[in-house]
């Protein structure tokens, strides 16, 4: 008995966003999430949403559910600017990112993509192993259950369990990036840091890179007026900051320090900075030291069958890139265009998967060139793997 026809393993924002899409679609889809849904899992904070990731997003979501992730945004405006440690401004560049970019909090939106789904996202579902036949796939989980579908979706990050059976050959390797990452209430003075879109502080050796997550509308009045019943957190507009650890430093070889030793670090590293950025730290919530991984290699085509990846699982990018939320939510939505064709009887599925296969792998393996190549931005030529 088929539990749904689409398994999707992974409740992330782009399984999540598949998940929208397929229901938009008229197909049937359970959602399995590693984690145990107690709360909010950390995965970074601001993030920009580009045309062509917001394009994806309106059309897998509810027309509520969209208003309100565009309300909650932020138009990434102004200058991008250049200072040294004691805020001596070097150059401001006014490009910017594409027109119509929003940015958005990462955790805020995950609330509204988890609107509507109810229990068809099953939390505590680790995948152990799945099992592929003529009618279906079968995925078990490490509390002992099991689930069965026609298709099986790895939506599981980086360190997805179903690329680790699906395409064995293709591990990961450590970016040789290291940093840590911190959130602070904005106020005047902190704002006057980040007076356009970003802001990027170079010491000797260090990177501080800076952006301002100001909210349209506070999340949680706005969710109130726009999709009544869905609870979302109350947000203070904020800096998002990230100190990348030198190469070679202790830090970089010994991540994973507790948030209020990383501070310490991170303080340490800044130390005779301007007191603006030092009380920037000081303020902040943040998390630990943590380092950056990438694929080993360019991920290669696989034979076509029941089971397929969507997002980092297929295409891991580096954050330098500001893409991988984007490509994957273009990822959910031509997926399920493509599975929508197969259920409906239009074309096979093994043919509607090799298609999105194929214009999978084009899209991602290039987003995470783009990634390599923004590094260079961050850190010295050659420091960084991902570069290679």
């Amino acid at each position: 008995m088929m539990d749904g026809r689409v398994l999707v393993i992974g409740a992330g924002l782009g399984g999540l966003t598949l998940a929208h899409a397929l229901m938009r679609a008229g197909v049937d889809v359970r959602v399995h999430e590693a984690d145990d849904g107690s709360g909010d899992r950390f995965q970074g904070y601001r993030i920009g949403l580009a045309p062509p990731g917001l394009e994806a997003l309106r059309a897998a979501l509810p027309e509520r559910l969209y208003a309100l992730a565009e309300a909650t945004g932020g138009r990434l405006t102004g200058p991008g600017l250049l200072f040294d440690e004691r805020l001596t401004e070097l150059s401001r560049d006014h490009e910017g990112p594409s027109p119509g970019t929003l940015a958005t909090d990462r955790q805020v939106l995950r609330r509204i993509l988890l609107g509507g789904l109810g229990d068809r996202v099953a939390y505590g579902r680790r995948l152990v192993d799945f099992a592929e036949d003529a009618d279906g796939v079968t995925a078990r989980f490490a509390d002992g259950t099991e689930s069965r579908g026609e298709v099986l979706v790895g939506a599981d990050g980086g360190n997805s369990a179903v690329r680790r059976r699906l395409v064995p050959e293709v591990g990961l390797v450590d970016a040789d990036l290291c940093g840590a990452m911190g959130r602070t209430t904005l106020t005047d003075r902190f704002l006057r840091l980040v007076p356009g879109r970003g802001t990027m502080v170079k010491g000797p050796g260090i990177t501080l890179m800076l952006g301002s997550m100001r909210f349209g509308r506070e999340p949680s009045a706005a969710a109130a007026e726009l999709a009544p019943g869905l609870d979302l957190p109350y947000r203070d507009d904020y800096v998002r900051w990230v100190l990348l650890v030198p190469p070679g430093h202790p830090a970089a070889t010994a991540p994973g320090r507790a948030a209020e030793d990383a501070r310490d670090l991170v303080l340490e590293l800044i130390d005779g900075w301007h007191p603006d950025l030092l009380d920037l730290v000081r303020s902040s919530d943040m998390s630990a030291v943590g380092r950056s991984k990438v694929l080993d290699r360019p991920m290669p085509p696989w034979p076509a069958g029941r089971v397929t990846l969507l997002g980092d699982a297929a295409h891991l990018t580096l954050a330098s890139g500001g893409n991988g939320a984007n490509t994957a939510m273009q990822d959910a939505v031509r997926l399920s265009a493509r599975l929508a064709e197969a259920f409906e009887g239009e074309r096979d599925l093994r043919s509607a998967l090799e298609e999105y296969q194929r214009d999978l792998l084009e899209r991602g393996n290039a987003a995470v060139e783009v990634g390599k190549r923004a590094m260079k931005r961050f850190v010295p030529s050659g420091t960084a793997r991902g570069e290679e």
